[in-house]
């Protein structure tokens, strides 16, 4: 009886090991790792891709062009920077403010252009996570003609917020929520500190919701105030926007 119970459970392992269901004499589990890796150098020399801000329509936004008249690359670079475009105004001997035009840019897979909010936008592929800062200082406004300075003109940046679409804790921080330039005075206006920065960062001024709602689609968080005891002449007056980005975070 003991000879026949013994092949009959031999049996009945083999045969079911034959069907799946175990495995009647497991060897040694063999296991080893292996590597896959990559390494990221700064690129001098990739094309500037601007990246529109959360809620922009899809649109095609050139790279800005430097002052030597090239689209403006490297690790560390400002990719966009705004055009301001005040209209055409009546002469007032009232204080007035005036408000942008939204600049416009071709749809992605279409013909019409349309309205963007104003924004400047900071492209950091350095790498390093070294921080910066980017500022901006605005002149006078001026003209060829008699009353040639447009005297207390004043831009005013309103309600900035921050378009950053890495992690929140690596956002750069944005210096005011009104930024107001006064002529030949640097302003800093976005600030990356030490593990900062990295990637796109955007400071914007005005929404798409509230462009596209206003009554004559200005963009009212770009303000130009002009004292109603200035001269001005029947002319075109033009100030120049100088947006510096400096490497690296100043120590006060």
């Amino acid at each position: 009886m003991k000879k026949f119970i013994a092949l009959t459970s031999a049996t009945a392992l083999s045969v079911t090991a034959l069907l799946g269901g175990i495995t009647a004499f497991a060897g040694p589990v063999t296991k080893v790792d292996t590597e896959a890796n990559i390494t990221f150098v700064a690129n001098e020399d990739e094309e500037t891709v601007v990246i529109a801000p959360d809620g922009s329509p899809d649109v095609d936004i050139p790279a800005i062009v430097g002052p030597d008249g090239e689209t403006n690359t490297g690790p560390l670079t400002i990719a966009f920077a705004p055009t301001l475009n005040f209209g055409q105004q009546a002469i007032s001997n009232h204080d007035a403010r005036y408000y942008m035009i939204p600049e416009t840019f071709k749809e992605v897979d279409g013909e019409e252009y349309l309205p963007v909010a104003a924004f400047a936008q900071v492209q950091d592929t350095r790498g390093t996570n070294a921080g910066w800062i980017l500022s901006v200082t605005a002149s006078e406004f001026t003209s060829d003609t008699q009353n040639n300075v447009l005297k207390g003109a004043e831009i005013s940046f309103l309600n900035s917020w921050l378009d950053y679409p890495g992690d929140e804790e690596n956002a750069p921080t944005i210096s005011s929520t009104t930024i107001k330039l006064s002529p030949g005075e640097p302003t800093t206006i976005l600030e990356a500190g030490n593990g900062q920065g990295a990637g796109a960062s955007s400071i914007v001024w005005g929404t798409q919701e509230a462009i596209d709602n206003h009554e004559e689609g200005l963009n009212t968080d770009v303000e130009l105030f002009v004292p109603g005891t200035t001269a001005q002449d029947t002319t075109t007056y033009t100030a120049t926007l100088t947006w510096d980005l400096i490497a690296g975070v100043i120590n006060e």
